[in-house]
Order: structure tokens, then sequence, then C-alpha cells
């Protein structure tokens, strides 16, 4: 019996000091893990390094780092540099304790093969480009007519639609001449519609995505376009993914879509557009708007284009008037090349972990190359340590997180139909709009991410979410 006794009054005593010490724990705030880059989530190639360095809410003197990758302790620094020669997929977990308890996160790091992707040569423009040889204006507009491509800078016109017909505007260059037809229309709002209909945007005209990692049926969401898909079963397969808001993408700069509503939009003053794409903390990727009316009223887009002002469209960050050429590689997993209006010239890269497609070309392109026109914002991304960033700019674009508030039509960028400029950076004054165009804004591409490459999810009238 005392045997019994004493070990009952051991127990005791051990579990009355175990509450006095639960009882005396200090309580206070956690430490808080944040990963800024990628949601947690990075690519890294064979051989390549990448610097994992958390955000950390409530940190002080007791707070104490661990990291662990597949049951082992690898460091207790602030941060961890991470490299593997072999491909696969890792997960990394940090652990922070500090006098109140502890908290844990994990990464996870696919790491690829790295990849000697051929840089086929870049050709030598032989011809001037035009992004139209007809169009119709209202009455009353001025038009510009330009040659892109050439080594003079400005080889253009200017034309005031004074007179209703059909007017020709011919540039010449270098011994070569090209006519220019311009249909004078009624004045504008001869053939506006009613702004009742449906909020989205009713047909796609044109899916043109330039070269990209993400077009040629590789999706994130969704269904993959038809082998040897047509033009017209590309319209209709953006179109399907805006009803689910699944994303498209443009691919590289100057890759666009437009598309059209059953409706005139009318310009309130406030937002009357509404676009989703999908901006991250580290990853906008600019896309620019143009928008049009229906100036011969045939419910076509084949009238003037107006760019929507952004807040780089008075600056240096923007060229206007801008036009780059791509050229399909002869050999398959290689690089496109491509050579712009200013004459420099530079590589889409190919990247098969992201898209193993042999060519990162439409089917429905035909021919070897391809001219893109429209304006071009700086490329401001960068790239270190692994990790890549490419911020947004203020205001004023597609897929840019500083555009995305809550609206009638939920989270996603809202715009002004009142920004719409004149090719000389006037007000349009438009009263209202029947189609818009978004093309990728951006030149550029990092390491794990790929080519800069606006996305497209849904695209409404504001005024009727």
């Amino acid at each position: 019996m005392r045997i019994l006794l004493f070990f009952f009054l051991i127990l005791s005593f051990v579990s009355c000091n175990k509450n006095d010490s639960e009882s005396e724990k200090p309580s206070g705030p956690l430490p808080v893990i944040t990963w800024v880059m990628s949601s947690g989530r990075f690519t890294i190639q064979t051989g390549e390094s990448i610097q994992l360095v958390p955000d950390i809410e409530n940190l002080d003197e007791t707070s104490v780092y661990t990291w662990i990758i597949e049951g082992q302790t690898v460091g207790h620094d602030n941060y961890y540099t991470f490299t593997s020669s072999k491909p696969g997929v890792y997960y990394v977990k940090l652990i922070i304790n500090n006098r109140y308890g502890k908290v844990e996160d994990e990464v996870k790091i696919t790491v690829v093969e790295a990849e000697n992707v051929e840089l086929p040569e870049i050709p030598e423009h032989t011809e001037w480009q035009f992004p139209w040889t007809e169009i119709n204006v209202a009455q009353g507009r001025t038009i510009k007519v330009k040659a892109y491509m050439t080594d003079d800078s400005d080889v253009s016109e200017v034309f005031t639609a004074s007179e209703p017909g059909r007017h020709v505007v011919t540039l010449s260059y270098n011994g070569q001449s090209q006519d220019f037809v311009i249909n004078v229309c009624p004045e504008p709002g001869t053939y506006r519609r009613s702004s009742n209909g449906k909020a989205m945007v009713n047909r796609v005209y044109e899916y043109m995505p330039a070269p990209g990692h993400q077009v040629n049926g590789y999706i994130i969401t969704g269904e993959a376009y038809p082998k040897d898909c047509t033009h017209e079963q590309a319209c209709d397969s953006v179109l399907a993914h805006f009803s689910r808001k699944w994303s498209v993408s443009l691919g590289s700069q100057g890759g666009y879509l437009i598309a059209g509503f059953d409706h005139s939009v009318p310009n309130g003053g406030g937002y009357d557009i509404c676009v989703k794409g999908n901006p991250f903390s580290y990853q906008s990727e600019p896309g620019i708007i143009w928008v049009s009316q229906d100036d011969n009223g045939d419910g076509k887009p084949n009238d003037q284009w107006f760019e929507l002002e952004g807040s780089e469209y008075f600056t240096e960050n923007e060229t206007r008037e801008y036009a780059i050429t791509y050229f399909k590689p002869e050999k398959p997993k290689s690089a496109v090349g491509w050579r712009d209006s200013n004459n420099d010239t530079g590589y889409v890269p190919y990247l098969s972990y992201w898209n193993p497609s042999p060519y990162y070309w439409q089917p429905w392109v035909q021919g070897n190359k391809r001219t893109y026109f429209g304006s071009r914002l700086r490329d401001r991304s960068t790239y270190e340590k692994g990790i890549s960033d490419i911020p947004p700019y203020d205001w004023g674009y597609v897929d840019n997180l500083n555009d995305v508030i809550a609206g009638p039509a939920g989270r996603m960028g809202y715009y002004k139909i009142s920004n719409a400029r004149t090719y000389d950076g006037q007000p349009a004054n438009l009263q209202y709009i029947d189609f818009i165009k978004i093309q990728t804004g951006q030149t550029g591409s990092t390491p794990n991410l790929g080519d800069i490459s606006t996305e497209v999810y849904y695209i409404g009238d504001a005024h009727l979410e």
C-alpha cells in the first residue's frame, strides 16, 4: 500500500506542476508567415538557386527559424537558399517558434531540367507593313494613315473625314505605293443601338494571340483548342471561356482579341467596362484597351479604333504607333524571334515545362511571320535569385493589379470610355462604344514565369452587371 500511495503522490505532483506550467505560459501573438512571391510555389531549372525569404509578422527576440526538407533540418537563418541538380518536386518546410508557441508553413519548389533552346536567326524586314488598307470613319473625325517597318521614322498622312463617301489616300516609300480606302460614314451616333442587352460580350470577332507558352491549346483551366483549330473555332472557344470566366492568353507583345456587345455601351462618365484578368502581387501583365463604334452600321469591327488612356499614356513608358513582327521557327521546340518597328530584336522563350507543344504558333495563322500593331509599355520585370517580379502600372490596364476593385461584377478591372484618345492624344469624346480590343502591352519574359502575356477571363458592360 505504501508503494502504491507513493506512486500516486508522485503522479499528482507531476500533474500539478504541469498544470501550473501551462497556466503560467504567456499568451500573445504567434508569428504569421507570408510568402510574397508566387503564393509559396516556385519553379526553377536544375543548377539554379532560389532564395526563400518569407515575410514574417510578430517576430521577437525569442523567435527561432527552422528549415526542413524531407524531414531533415537544413538551416536556422531567416532565409534559405535552395538548389538542386535533379528535376523533381520538393517541399521546404519553415517552422518558427517564439515564447507563445510555434507556426509552420511549406513551399513547393518544382525543379525542371535546364533547357538548351535553339535561338534561330532573326530575318531582316523586307517590306513595309500596314494595320489596315480599308476602314470606316464617322464624318467629322480625323484618322492617321501610317506605314510601319520602314527606315523612315514617319511614312504617314493625316486625313479628316469631312465629306461622306469613299476616299483614297496613297502612301509612297522607296519607289512603292499603297492605296488606303477610307469610307466616310454618317456622323457619330447614327447607328447607335439600345443600351440594354446582355452584360457580357456576345461575340469574339478575332483572336490573334502572339506567340507564347500559354497559347496553342495550353490553358490553366478549361478545355484545350481542337487540333488544327480554325480561327472561327478559336473565337467560339474564347467566348465559351468567358461564359465560364476561364482564362485565355493573348501571348506576347501585341497579341490581341476583338469582341463586341449586343448593344451600344454608353459613356456614363464613370466606369463603363469591366474586364477580369489574373494579376498577382508578383505578376501583373498589363494589356492595353482599344474601343470602337460601329460607324457604318454593318455590325463588324472594321471602324476607327481609339486607345483608352492609362497611367503611362503620356509618359516615356509607352511607345505609341508601334509594331512587332514574329517569325515562326523552322525547327520545333525553338524560341520565336521578333523584330520591331524600332529595329530592336529579341525572342519569345520556349519553355517545355510550361507548354511542350512543338511550336508556339497558332494553327489558324497563315505564313511564317505575322506583324502586330498597337502600343507598347516598357517592360519593368526583374528576376533575381530564382524570383520573378512583374510590377503593375498605376491604372488603366487589363490584368493589372492596381486596377482590380470590388465593383458590380465582382473583383476585376474597371475602365472608363471617357479615357478614349485619338491618334494624337486628344479626347475622342465617344458617347458610346460597340467593340473592344485588348492587346498585350509589354515585350519581355522571365526564366521561371515565361513571356509576359495578358490573360483575360471576362469582358462586360459595367452598367448591366
